[in-house]
């Protein structure tokens, strides 16, 4: 199975991407609005927008988008456990509302942005750059979005596998790689460890993550056609 952590992290630029833009049109298209208002006027214009919905509205083919990367991890992840669609569906709406819940304010902040670059004279570019410092980093909320629903998934699916399943720990291993994820690769081996075996080393099953690019899966015939490498590669 391919490493897909490449494509996960091309939705993740991708859609804070998206977000820029939805954010520079916005206060383009709200400052054009009150261009020749006093403030006082710009204010009570201003009150009537619904700035949420129309991120929300915006922002449909990022989350679009979001939803195909959680479709390809799932295809490129290998088990003979069985979980119900529902239970993947609500683990996948979960970590949406973890993404909506990060940038929930983006609105708000948006909207004060505004009227302070509209109170204080700044250009749309200085208004855009002071929204842009007082968000989270959208790619950052997603790739830590992915990360949190494989940490579930992997939990979910070890429940349903036999004690004795061996699992193997996969992703790059190159100058980028964590120490703490070079000691899972090496303890793992191509040989595997038991779900109990892993818990007693490092108490959990979870990835690493902040941009972490490894994952704890279920061993197939074939590791290294899962992505398990334990030749270190210097880049």
């Amino acid at each position: 199975m391919p490493d897909i952590s490449d494509k996960l992290d091309q939705i993740a630029e991708q859609f804070a991407g998206k977000v820029d833009l939805a954010t520079s049109e916005l206060v383009s298209y709200l400052r054009e609005l009150v261009k020749g208002k006093t403030a006082a006027q710009s204010l009570e214009i201003l009150s009537g927008i619904n700035l949420e919905k129309a991120y929300e509205l915006k922002l449909a083919k990022a989350f679009t988008a979001y939803e195909a990367g959680i479709t390809a991890f799932l295809q490129s992840t290998f088990t003979t456990a069985s979980l119900p669609e529902s239970s993947i569906r609500a683990l996948l709406n979960i970590t949406k509302a973890s993404v909506r819940s990060n940038l929930g304010n983006i609105s708000s902040v948006t909207m004060h942005g505004i009227i302070d670059g509209i109170a204080t004279g700044k250009t749309v570019g200085d208004t855009l750059l002071l929204i842009k410092e007082q968000i989270p980093n959208p790619e950052l909320v997603v790739n830590t979005a992915y990360s949190q629903f494989s940490n579930s998934l992997t939990t979910m699916l070890a429940d349903e596998l036999p004690e004795n399943t061996k699992w193997i720990y996969i992703g790059a291993n190159d100058a980028k790689t964590r120490e703490r994820c070079r000691e899972k690769i090496a303890y793992s081996g191509s040989s595997g460890k038991t779900q109990q075996q892993i818990l007693n080393r490092f108490g959990d099953m979870n990835n690493e993550i902040w941009r972490c690019r490894h994952r704890w899966t279920q061993r197939g015939r074939d590791p290294e056609a899962q992505d398990f490498n334990e030749q270190e590669f210097v880049e």
